[in-house]
């Protein structure tokens, strides 16, 4: 019982800090704003939701856990955004500026049109092909991927590894248009993305979430609204139940729709009954671990015998994973579970937590990370704010960059060491970047030179 109380005491205080201090800062947020309001989520309400649950989830009892190591995980957290908000405070004003949700939401709507509702059929399409064609699931664990994955193309399974980056390039690049829109125009860009989002998160409720939480941020800063009047609670709870309602509807297809093969129909449930069953949603929160659970898993570990750390292996297979196979064909890497379970002694079952960078960097560097968590956010902040400025006048690869850099900031669950991956994206993008701008400027000339007579 003293884990739990310690958690709710912890995660209460942290939400509190955070809070006022989103109170302080409310409407004018930056990118730095909108990545601590996603940690208050997965650090702060997430805990809270779990303390109150006096019971064992699918890995952890809390009841007799270690305070200390409980107190680490939001010690650490709180520390790093504290050195991460306090450098930020040096940025010039005109480099600042280049992080403010407004000013992105007024570049993202600049993006060519054709090219977003292109992207737009593509990826629901995309769904529809790999159900009717492939007959499987976008996500295909482990164990089925070693017996299918070979007979899959590589174009296929390479799709699937960034899907839900484009996914949320082409969410933000809709809702973008949804806010400077006017009249009945808006309603275009509404409907558009109530069919959207429904075929991308079918397979995960996770990135569900992360789209209503985002569009309600940006709704609310776009429009300057003060969310803090009692009059936007029942914004909230509209989309509180949003999700909740997703979720039920998730709980009751899951089985049917997350399996290797082809849905079976018949067993689909009545839609009202499944969107009004919370029984499944409840105990599903009860027994699902959150991101922050594998944070104490690392701390706990290293109370227990110090030094318990990789060393940095686990970023340098990161590493490994994000090179493509075509440039280096022999290369082998190991999954994060499987050098977790060596390094702990534990099955890999076991630990199938998300892994977040905190908890990556903790494991990986100890103590280290206090220093090297608020390295890596800063140097990704301030490469997202050098190419807003070079890619300014080319909205399409602005909206690239931002997004991509975006979309690693608040998938905070599943950031461990993903930031390799968002690199590589970057590199490539750069890359077209930098011939296209060639191009465009080689084009320019051409039309401006004086013709002879």
């Amino acid at each position: 019982m003293i884990g739990n109380i310690s958690i709710l005491l912890f995660s209460s205080l942290f939400i509190f800090i955070i809070t006022f201090y989103i109170y302080k800062k409310w409407p004018d947020l930056d990118v730095i704003d909108l990545y601590i309001i996603f940690i208050l989520f997965h650090f702060g309400l997430y805990p809270f939701v779990r303390g109150l649950y006096f019971g064992k989830d699918v890995i952890f009892d809390f009841r007799h856990s270690n305070p200390l190591a409980i107190g680490l995980v939001f010690a650490q957290v709180l520390i790093i955004i504290a050195i991460i908000r306090w450098i930020s405070l040096y940025f010039s004003p005109s480099f600042a500026n280049n992080l403010k949700i407004n000013s992105l939401i007024d570049k993202w709507s600049c993006v060519n049109k054709y090219i977003l509702l292109s992207l737009y059929v593509w990826l629901i399409l995309f769904q529809i092909i790999s159900y009717y064609k492939y007959g499987v699931k976008t996500y295909i664990v482990e164990s089925d991927f070693a017996r299918i994955g070979k007979e899959l193309p590589y174009w296929f399974t390479s799709m699937r590894t960034i899907y839900n980056q484009v996914a949320f390039l082409v969410f933000i690049g809709l809702f973008a248009n949804l806010l400077r829109s006017k009249k009945y125009h808006r309603y275009f860009w509404f409907i558009l993305i109530i069919i959207f989002v429904p075929f991308v998160t079918i397979y995960g409720r996770r990135f569900f979430l992360d789209m209503v939480a985002a569009s309600g941020i940006f709704w609310f800063v776009y429009r300057q609204e003060d969310i803090f009047k009692l009059k936007f609670l029942k914004v909230c709870l509209l989309l509180l139940l949003t999700f909740l309602i997703f979720s039920n509807l998730f709980q009751a297809y899951r089985p049917v729709f997350q399996k290797v093969g082809k849905v079976n129909w018949d067993k689909l449930e009545n839609p009202l009954s499944a969107a009004l069953n919370f029984e499944a949603t409840i105990h599903n929160l009860e027994a699902r671990p959150g991101t922050w659970e594998f944070s104490f898993l690392v701390f706990n570990h290293q109370l227990n015998k110090p030094g318990m750390t990789t060393h940095g292996k686990i970023n340098w297979e990161g590493f490994k994973s994000a090179i493509p196979r075509y440039f280096w064909p022999d290369k082998h890497f190991v999954l994060i579970d499987q050098i977790l379970s060596k390094l702990y002694g534990v099955n890999p079952k076991s630990i199938d937590i998300g892994k977040n960078l905190f908890g990556v960097c903790q494991v990986d560097f100890g103590s280290f990370s206090l220093i090297i968590v608020p390295s890596i956010i800063l140097l990704i902040i301030i490469l997202l704010g050098f190419l807003v400025k070079i890619s300014n006048n080319y909205p399409i690869f602005l909206w690239l960059f931002s997004g991509n850099i975006l979309f690693f900031l608040i998938n905070v669950e599943e950031n461990g060491n993903e930031i390799f991956f968002m690199l590589r994206n970057i590199a490539i993008i750069m890359i077209l970047f930098g011939f296209y701008a060639m191009g465009d400027k080689i084009f320019r000339a051409y039309l401006h030179k004086p013709r002879e007579n």
